[in-house]
């Protein structure tokens, strides 16, 4: 081999290096940047401008199956709608649910590594903390029988969701659930706490006295570890019932939303008999409408037909299905939207339904012709516990621009300059997918 050879071939793949290397850094520095997190479709966050509700989607990444480890930290992400990153805030625990306060504060449910009592399984948290901005933990309130979900009411005040068990007499004559389920014998129901800006305990209520043993009756696929299991709470100003003041709750193992009468407790609103399945998230619309996300984790007959999960708004003065979402017609269209944990649907101000489909880490923005007009798949993976990366999520919540106060500087929701930056230079980042 001559040397003139040699001079040539390094010249050619020192060439090739720098070339690669350029590109390398193009790729990673400027186009992945434009074009992450990747959209369900391949394209950016962004799939139609026009139609989606700009503002930030707050996200809390989840593995319970890591709780035991101290080591295991919190994150909370704010992101932009090209889902990239404007705020985090870090938390000492991992954080189930996760809210944002008008003045911009983050409140977040999290998991201690231990408990003193077992109650029944998944999310339990136990330790509630309101952050600033900057991470400094500003109220906190401890209560480790506390699991999953918490309503943030307009006076400043917090309610959340409390285990407790119920009396042997009652808990004999809980009907439904699997036969021998009982933890320890025992049945666990919910109480509700309202706690003011000192964590005083202003309001309480049992739903063991409120509730029909004969109506109320337990999923027959479900254990009898809880009677209820209150998953998601939300506070009502006015509630479409009666127009008081109450609580718009979704109790899964009796397959039931209800609404509760603050004033005196009772139960003045319940889902149709079957209508919804192990279901998550309740919400009121403007339209007096009430939106769930429905699972379908236990609905009749399994295996077959398959249902898949759907989001729905149910008219609460009929019982109808006024408005539905769901994968599609076919059996691979229902498996394509199938959350039978977790999950969440959010009423945004412009009609359109923002969807959480937990267990895939995959949230989107819907409208009411149900064009899927945003979506990402949440890049946040967790420390893997098995063979697969975990980007599980209990729910997302989008904020519009005005809804919350943000720092000066913090970065704008929706930048069209970006949008357009994206829009040029996804092509290139997708076609090397």
């Amino acid at each position: 081999m001559t040397s003139k050879f040699r001079s040539n071939r390094a010249w050619i793949i020192a060439s090739v290096a720098f070339v690669a290397a350029i590109y390398a850094g193009i790729y990673y520095a400027v186009i992945a940047p434009f074009t992450q997190p990747v959209s369900i479709y391949k394209t950016p966050a962004i799939r139609n401008a026009s139609r989606m509700q700009t503002g930030y989607t707050l996200i809390a990444p989840y593995n319970n199956a890591l709780n035991s480890d101290p080591q295991n930290k919190g994150d909370v992400y704010l992101l932009d709608m090209l889902g990239r990153e404007v705020h985090e805030w870090k938390t000492p625990k991992q954080v189930l649910s996760a809210k944002l306060t008008p003045q911009g504060n983050l409140i977040v449910a999290m998991e201690p590594t231990e408990f003193e009592v077992q109650y029944p399984g998944g999310g339990n948290t136990g330790d509630l903390q309101e952050l600033d901005w900057n991470g400094k933990v500003v109220r906190e309130y401890k209560n480790e029988s506390m699991h999953h979900d918490f309503a943030l009411l307009p006076n400043g005040n917090i309610a959340v969701v409390s285990w407790e068990k119920l009396p042997g007499v009652i808990a004999r004559n809980v009907k439904g659930g699997i036969r021998g389920s009982e933890l320890n014998g025992d049945v666990w129901s919910d109480a509700i706490l309202e706690l003011d800006q000192h964590n005083n305990v202003v309001w309480t209520w049992h739903a063991h006295e409120h509730m029909d043993v004969n109506v109320d009756i337990i999923d027959p696929a479900l254990p009898r570890t809880g009677w209820t299991y209150i998953n998601g709470i939300r506070h009502l100003a006015n509630n479409p019932i009666d127009n008081e003041e109450g609580y718009l709750i979704s109790m899964r193992s009796i397959n039931t939303v209800m609404i509760v009468r603050k004033r005196d407790g009772e139960i003045i609103w319940r889902s149709p008999r079957n209508l919804t399945n192990t279901q998550h998230d309740p919400n009121v619309l403007p339209n007096g409408n009430i939106l769930v996300f429905d699972n379908g984790f236990t609905r009749l007959p399994i295996p077959v037909p398959i249902y898949g999960s759907r989001v729905i708004q149910i008219d609460p003065k009929t019982g109808n299905v006024f408005w539905s979402f769901d994968g599609g017609p076919g059996v691979m269209d229902k498996l394509a939207f199938y959350g039978p944990l977790v999950g969440g649907s959010q009423a945004l101000s412009n009609g359109n339904i923002l969807i959480t489909d937990g267990p895939k880490g995959h949230i989107f923005e819907v409208t009411p012709e149900k064009e899927i007009v945003w979506d990402i798949v949440s890049p946040y993976t967790t420390k893997s516990s098995g063979a697969f990366p975990i980007n599980f999520i209990f729910k997302a919540r989008r904020y519009a621009d005005d809804e919350i106060k943000l720092p000066p500087g913090t970065a704008k929701s929706f930048n069209p300059h970006l949008y357009k930056v994206a829009s040029f230079l996804a092509p290139l980042y997708f076609k090397s997918l």
